[in-house]
């Protein structure tokens, strides 16, 4: 039931920041080094959905494999730490609502944090949950590469 609820508030999270995201950052910081591009950026959510999702599958269909805990208590601790940093920070900065601050703050800091708790209630150590995290986070970013050159693709196109 975890898996569903972290699928649940992913895709409520990703569809907020799709909505919103690339024109909020457009105007609320035009001076920014990197310039919001709405493909770009729906294509960047479709990857971490896709991943998000696969995690917490595994994790729902084989529920006793360690390596899919790990994997999807990483994506939740991703997510979690995604909440805070940048969605509420940049609202206490901009003082305008960040998107994905909201389904941050009610449904992912507390759903996130109940996941957790439970998993650390089925033995998994704090270490465990951090280092899953910081996998998870790792794995994001090597797709880095991947959307530079989605990135000249979109440009391309246009």
């Amino acid at each position: 039931m975890e898996a569903v609820v972290f699928m649940f508030c992913l895709t409520l999270h990703n569809i907020e920041e799709a909505l919103w995201g690339v024109e909020w950052r457009a105007k609320t910081m035009p001076n920014s080094r990197i310039k919001p591009n709405q493909e770009l950026f729906n294509f960047a959510l479709i990857v971490v959905t896709v991943l998000g999702y696969l995690a917490a599958g595994l994790h729902l269909l084989y529920p006793d494999n360690t390596y899919f805990e790990y994997a999807f208590i990483g994506g939740v601790g991703v997510l979690l730490v995604n909440a805070i940093m940048p969605h509420i920070i940049l609202t206490i900065v901009y003082r305008k609502p960040c998107p994905g601050v909201l389904t941050g703050c009610f449904l992912i800091i507390p759903f996130h944090v109940i996941i957790l708790h439970n998993a650390l209630n089925r033995g998994l150590t704090i270490g465990e949950a951090l280092v899953s995290a910081l996998a998870a986070g790792l794995v994001l970013l090597c797709f880095f590469p991947v959307l530079m050159l989605a990135r000249k693709y979109f440009e391309a196109e246009r």
